[in-house]
Formats: C-alpha cells, structure tokens, sequence
C-alpha cells in the first residue's frame, strides 16, 4: 500500500561515527526544544575544509508522512533553486554522530510554519527518516537518542502496538470510558489531545470554537471543551484534560507526551511510553489567543475572530495584521513561550495604519477546583 510505499521511499541509510561519548549500542541526536518542538540541525559536508558549515534546521515530526525542505534553505546551501514539489535527496550530511547518507525530501515552501514558530525552519523531517533504529524521544530529559535493537512484544503496560490507518505510529487511548486511537504526534506541540467527533465524549461543557490551528497544509478553526472525567495514556491519567477537535487524523500531541520517554519501533510497529510519574497530571487552567491567524512573512493576518476570547476583548478586528508581539516582530520571536502572567502587547496594522492593543490572556477553561 501507499503507506509501506512512503516507508521505502524515506528510508535513511545511516551510518554512525564512533565517540567516546556515547555507548556503543545509543547515540544523542543534538537538538534544540523550541516550545516543545524538536529542532534538528543538518550539516552538509563542504567540499572545502576552511569553508564555513552549511547547516539545515529540520522540524522532525512523528506526525508526518513525508521529509520536506524549503526552496530558499536549498539555495542557501547548495546554490541551486529546485521547483516547487521535486524530489531532492540530502546527501553526505550529518546530526552529531548520525552520518545521513540519503535523505529523500520534496521540495516545499515552508515559511508559514517559521513564521508561526518564531524562528527559521529549513526542513520538515518524517517521522521514517530513523525507521532503522530504535528512536527515543525523552521529553524529561529533552533528549532524542538512537538506538539499535527492537522493543519487545506489546504488553499492554508499557509496551504498545503502534499500529493504525498507516505506517506513522498511533496508539489507543482511553477518554473516560471511549476509546479513540490517536497519532503520536510530536509536531503537535501546543496540545494535548486532538479527537474526532468531539461531541462523543463524555464532556463539563458544550464544546464551543475557541482556537486556530496552522497546521502543515491547511489553518484549522476547533472547538474545544474539557473532558468530563479522565483521559488514560500507557497508565497514567490526564485528570479533566481539555479536547480539541480536528476533522482529520485524531492526535497525541507534544503537551501529553512531555511526560513520558516514547520510544518508536518503527520496523515492528511498536512504541514504549514510560512515564516521568505514575501522579495523575493535574488539570490545568487552558488558554487560547481566541483567533485564527494565518501566517505570512509580512505577520499573521486576523482570518476569524471568536467572541469574547483575549484577542476579541482587546478589540483586534479581522484583516488586521499582526506584526510584533511585545515589540518583537513575529518571524524572529524566538522559542520563549508567550505567558499569561503579563498582558499581551500587539503591535497591529489596520487600513494602513500601525496600532498598538493590549490583550490579556485569561483562561478560556479554568481547571476545576
């Protein structure tokens, strides 16, 4: 199938130098947390030795399919620019002690998603790119390693089927008392749980819109409400989680898996999650900009508004363009995460003209007492 097709066409043949570091069996992949996101650098070998590095940023993403690298980055690096949807492959090129051989990649725009982060994205990696190896995501260490070897037959505990509608890994979680099998989903960073048909389940409220999403292809509206009861992931419990809807693949996202060590087995579809506590995860106060903003190098432009949300209540209208938040400008924000302990400067621009508001970020669902 299409799925086992993608498989073999992003395999990446590695191999490993040797460090004195590092065990012989598991190698650290350097990386970089950007609010939860897991930032790969790439460095091409320059054929000059006093050169300078010629480096590539990948988002690696468990959630995604395909390996993708804009058209601008592969300029910077190689000289050359490549159309719009081509197939490249990433050549001679190493992550820390990971030599990557051949990395197949389709050429893809990807400016949206940096200016949405904050920072410059050059690539998007699959999550096939290490399906030869034991890949561990350890969120409480903020490390990813890998390693040879497989994971051992699922037992129900610790030890998962990963299997689902296609070759990215998924796992069943239990919400409340319904069953929803959800895609692990690093590049979800910002949420916990994303579910199909949210009315299904077992809810404190109505589930209403309250959010904007940017996903890879496409800008999301969801509603959202809190979970009536407890979500179960690998035995431990998310006490009263929220939920968001999405009308594509359910999620696990970055906010759920931050704790727990994932390991991935892509080769035998299997996936451990251990977790950093086996204390129930507290329900915590949810909060949400209440608008959906479409990226763009000149900002993000107001495409939705959603009644009486932070951005609303500071009297941002829809067209406005959003250029700098907190004086910063939007593209080169950085990885620090915005908090809801001081009010939110916007600088804005409306029919031409620069405005400044101020938005203050209560919470859109506040944890039960």
């Amino acid at each position: 199938g299409s799925g086992v097709l993608n498989a073999l066409l992003l395999a990446v043949l590695l191999t490993v130098q040797s460090s004195a570091e590092f065990p012989a069996d598991e190698y650290v992949v350097p990386t970089e947390q950007c609010r939860g996101f897991w930032m790969i650098p790439v460095t091409l070998r320059s054929e000059h030795p006093e050169a300078e590095p010629r480096m590539l940023w990948f988002l690696h993403d468990t959630g995604a399919s395909n390996t993708f690298v804009d058209p601008d980055a592969l300029e910077r690096v190689s000289g050359r620019r490549f159309s719009e949807g081509r197939r490249v492959n990433i050549t001679d090129a190493t992550a820390g002690p990971v030599r990557i051989n051949r990395l197949p990649a389709r050429v893809r725009e990807l400016d949206h998603l940096s200016v949405s982060l904050g920072r410059e994205i050059d690539g998007l990696m699959s999550v096939h790119a290490f399906d030869d190896f034991l890949m561990i995501l350890d969120y409480p260490a903020a490390q990813m390693r890998l390693r040879r070897g497989a994971l051992p037959a699922p037992d129900g505990e610790t030890v998962f089927s990963s299997r689902g509608r296609d070759r990215r890994p998924w796992l069943m979680v239990n919400f409340a008392g319904r069953n929803q099998r959800l895609l692990i989903d690093s590049g979800a960073a910002g949420l916990a749980f994303a579910v199909n048909d949210i009315d299904q389940f077992s809810l404190a409220e109505p589930a209403r819109e309250v959010a904007g999403a940017v996903r890879f292809d496409r800008l999301e509206a969801r509603r959202a409400s809190r979970l009536d009861g407890s979500a179960q992931v690998a035995g431990l419990s998310f006490q009263s989680p929220v939920l968001e809807e999405v009308p594509r693949s359910a999620l696990l996202g970055g906010e759920a898996l931050r704790h727990f060590v994932v390991t991935l087995d892509q080769a035998n579809r299997r996936v451990a999650l251990v977790p950093a506590t086996l204390d129930p995860i507290p329900a915590q106060d949810h909060f949400e900009f209440g608008a959906l903003l479409r990226p763009s190098r000149a900002g993000l432009e107001v495409v939705r508004l959603f009644s009486g949300l932070p951005f609303d209540a500071a009297g941002v209208q829809v067209g406005d363009l959003i250029t700098h938040f907190n004086t910063v400008a939007i593209e080169g924000r950085g990885c620090e995460p915005l908090t809801a302990a001081d009010p939110l400067s916007l600088t804005l621009i409306r029919d031409g003209a620069e405005l400044e508001l101020t938005a203050v970020l209560t919470p859109v669902f506040q944890a039960p007492d």
